[in-house]
C-alpha cells in the first residue's frame, strides 16, 4: 500500500516537473534549426533498411540467391482468409457479409498475385539449378582443363628434351659432314 502511495507521489511530482510548452518549443526548434519547415519527404527520400538483395553491387553471392528462392517458395501463396474474424455476434456477421460482398473484387486480384509468385518462385528455383549445373559443369570443365593441361606440359617438356638430342645429332652430323668435305677437299 505505501509502495502504490509512494509511486502515486512520484508520478505527480513528474507530471508537475514536466513542461509540454517548453519540449514542443525545443521540438518546433530543432525543426527551425534543421531546416524542415513545410518539408514533404518523397517516398523515396524515406530512409530504410533493405531487408534482402544486392543493393550496392557486391558480386554475386550463391547463398542470398537460396535464401531468397526459400523465402519464395515458403510465401508465394496469399490466403485470403488468413485473418480469423473476431469479435461479438454483430460484428462477426458484419465481417462475414462484407467479405461475402468483396470477394468478386478480391478474388481475381489473390488469383492472379498467386500466379505470378509461383512463377516468380519457378523462375528464382530454375535460375538457381541453372548456377549449380553451371557451377558443377565449370568444376568439370575446369578438372578436364588441368587434366590436359598436365598432358600438355609433360608432352612439352618430352618434346624439349627430343629437339635437344636432335640438335646434338645435327651438331655431330655437322661435324662430321665438315671433317668428310676436308677430307674429300
Amino acid at each position: 500500500m505505501q509502495e502504490n502511495h509512494n509511486l502515486n507521489k512520484n508520478l505527480n511530482n513528474l507530471d508537475n516537473n514536466l513542461d509540454i510548452d517548453q519540449i514542443m518549443q525545443t521540438i518546433r526548434q530543432e525543426i527551425k534549426e534543421k531546416k524542415l519547415d513545410h518539408v514533404i519527404l518523397d517516398f523515396e527520400e524515406i530512409p530504410f533498411q533493405q531487408e534482402a538483395g544486392n543493393p550496392d553491387g557486391s558480386p554475386f553471392q550463391l547463398d542470398s540467391l537460396q535464401q531468397s528462392m526459400e523465402y519464395l517458395s515458403i510465401r508465394s501463396q496469399i490466403d485470403p482468409y488468413k485473418q480469423p474474424i473476431e469479435g461479438n455476434f454483430l460484428i462477426k456477421f458484419v465481417k462475414k457479409v462484407l467479405r461475402k460482398l468483396m470477394k468478386f473484387y478480391m478474388m481475381p486480384i489473390i488469383t492472379e498475385q498467386n500466379a505470378l509468385n509461383l512463377h516468380t518462385a519457378n523462375a528464382v528455383r530454375q535460375t538457381n539449378q541453372y548456377i549449380l549445373s553451371r557451377t558443377e559443369s565449370d568444376q568439370m570443365n575446369l578438372s578436364e582443363f588441368v587434366s590436359r593441361m598436365d598432358t600438355l606440359e609433360l608432352k612439352q617438356s618430352a618434346d624439349r628434351q627430343e629437339i635437344q638430342a636432335l640438335r646434338s645429332q645435327v651438331r655431330a652430323l655437322t661435324a662430321e659432314n665438315e671433317q668428310l668435305r676436308r677430307r674429300l677437299s
